[in-house]
């Protein structure tokens, strides 16, 4: 079948985005190479906004340093689909498994934990 790849809108508070969909997004981020969106989608664990924005910062890098170019040397991302999406019985994390195929026919699943934060969106949890 066609790889179904919504059009991510900007009026999302409509119908918050499930698990599945932020995982999506984030590694389409990566692909894009919109590596400081990618960092907005990680939810951090931090009181201090210094420590945020040094997370923010390590991010950025290791998806310069190593998720953008692993997936460009992969003829970049041609599709990516949740396959599985397990929501903690409290309702507070989640664990959503992602199925990519590059663009050189390559596939590769990954598993994404994500925790809702306090307005209650879906995003990445930052495990350093």
């Amino acid at each position: 079948g066609t790889p179904r790849l919504q059009p991510h809108t900007c009026h999302r508070r409509s119908s918050p985005a499930t698990p599945g969909d932020v995982a999506v997004n984030v590694y389409q981020l990566i692909a894009d190479g919109k590596y400081e969106a990618v960092a907005e989608e990680f939810h951090f664990n931090l009181e201090d906004p210094a420590d945020v924005a040094e997370a923010k910062a390590l991010i950025v890098s290791l998806c310069q340093e190593k998720a953008g170019p692993q997936i460009e040397a992969k003829g970049g991302l041609a599709s990516a689909e949740v396959v599985e999406e397990v929501v903690a019985e409290d309702g507070n994390t989640a664990k959503a498994t992602v199925k990519f195929v590059y663009g050189n026919g390559e596939e590769d699943t990954q598993d994404v934990d994500l925790v809702k934060n306090s307005e209650g969106d879906w995003k990445v949890a930052f495990n350093k």
